[in-house]
């Protein structure tokens, strides 16, 4: 009998360690997103999520960091994550900024904050430039109705300088929005839409990364029988670090090249679709993934292409979402065989999801194995009552980044 009991009892231990150990497992692989509440009644805040597809709790909740200053918008981060591990998270709406310190992986700290910043207001995108500080596009200066620039923070969000994107021709109409780094030409681009949707972009800009100086406003140029060049969105680095795709908001794909020369020319490649808009876009190799939605009946899903020449990019996947789940936001993790999507529409709106890649082939699906789902399918909910910080009910998550960093498109 008393063999019996130190047998069950020594059995009861090793569980119990085993238990302790399966609670304090570290992933390998972190996701944090950026929400805001659905009704814009409780505080934004940043979630750490589970992110590796080896551990049991993949695509659980791990922990959320609140904050108080602002109830808003909860818009963009980096699509990747700076090497500080400092994450810029906007409040749009609000004109507001946070700047948070993920050293201790699933513990981030809010470590700043600031608003209007030197009359820029409406900050939105973030990208690190190679010697580890940030630049930030703000739409607006001293108005509404003003035209904005470029502003460079140290990493920990401390104003070092700053340039307007006014350009000579004061009848062009710009709104600094997305950024793309060329280091080995010392260039910044930025791309032009209008948050406020006040007006119409047709062009983009060209600054050099070490004064900060703005040296060409590009316009577009028109396709005849097609609006594609309206809202230049978003763009990528290629591989050979001089040629840069970008898309507009309206489904035009657009090489710009020659950015070495005095005068850099922009050419059209590609029209995604009729109808939709075109937002976020990741480029893997020589592959461009790009999101498309519409809410007016048309394609909603991801369009991969091979972009081996940039000017003929051929179609090798086309993942339709359907309806209810309109793409937004990509941001590839480490290895660029993972993509975590977040966007709008009904069910979309609902969860985050996981997209695997297949960078030898150029296929796209999306992991049924990540978060819990429900009837309508997999991701991780967030339409729920009760977060690690409390009963503050639905949320919804825009900016998604991975740690381990992935590389940026320029190194």
């Amino acid at each position: 009998m008393i063999k019996k009991i130190i047998i069950v009892t020594s059995f009861l231990i090793l569980a119990s360690c085993a238990d302790s150990n399966d609670k304090k497992e570290t992933p390998k692989q972190v996701l944090y997103l950026w929400l805001h509440d659905i009704g814009f009644e409780d505080p934004n805040f940043l979630a750490v999520v589970n992110a590796d597809p080896n551990s049991k709790s993949y695509g659980k909740l791990i922990d959320t960091v609140i904050v108080n200053e602002t109830v808003g918008m909860a818009h963009h981060t980096p699509i990747f994550l700076p090497s500080s591990g400092m994450i810029f998270a906007n409040d749009f709406h609000n004109s507001f900024t946070y700047i948070f310190d993920t050293k201790n992986t699933l513990k981030p700290k809010l470590i700043n904050s600031f608003g209007k910043l030197n009359d820029f207001n409406f900050p939105h995108s973030y990208s690190e430039l190679p010697n580890g500080n940030i630049i930030s596009t703000f739409q607006t200066k001293s108005g509404i109705d003003s035209t904005g620039g470029i502003v460079e923070f140290d990493k920990e969000g401390n104003y070092l300088r700053s340039s307007r994107a006014e350009p000579k021709d004061p009848s062009i109409f710009v709104r600094p929005y997305g950024i793309i780094l060329v280091p080995k030409l010392n260039k910044i681009i930025t791309t032009n839409y209008d948050m406020h949707e006040t007006d119409i972009g047709y062009h983009i800009q060209v600054w050099d990364m070490v004064t900060l100086n703005l040296l060409h406003t590009i316009q577009l140029p028109r396709v005849e029988g097609m609006i594609i060049d309206q809202n230049p969105f978003e763009g990528r680095l290629l591989s050979d670090g001089e040629t840069i795709l970008f898309q507009t908001f309206s489904c035009g794909l657009f090489v710009l090249d020659n950015l070495s020369g005095l005068e850099p020319k922009v050419t059209y490649a590609h029209h995604f679709a009729e109808g939709p808009f075109c937002s976020l876009p990741v480029r893997l190799e020589n592959y461009w993934i790009q999101t498309v939605a519409s809410d007016k009946g048309g394609f909603n899903g991801l369009v991969v292409l091979d972009i081996s020449d940039p000017y003929k990019p051929l179609e090798v996947d086309r993942l339709e979402t359907g309806s209810k789940i309109g793409p937004h936001w990509l941001s590839p993790n480490q290895t660029g065989e993972q993509i975590v999507l977040t966007g709008f529409f009904e069910e979309l709106e609902r969860r985050i999801m996981m997209l695997n890649f297949d960078k030898s082939t150029g296929d796209l699906s999306i992991d049924k194995t990540f978060g819990e789902g429900d009837i309508s399918g997999p991701g991780l909910m967030v339409d729920i009552e009760e977060w690690p910080h409390g009963k503050t009910g639905a949320a919804l998550a825009h900016g998604a980044i991975f740690w381990p960093p992935a590389p940026p498109d320029w190194n």
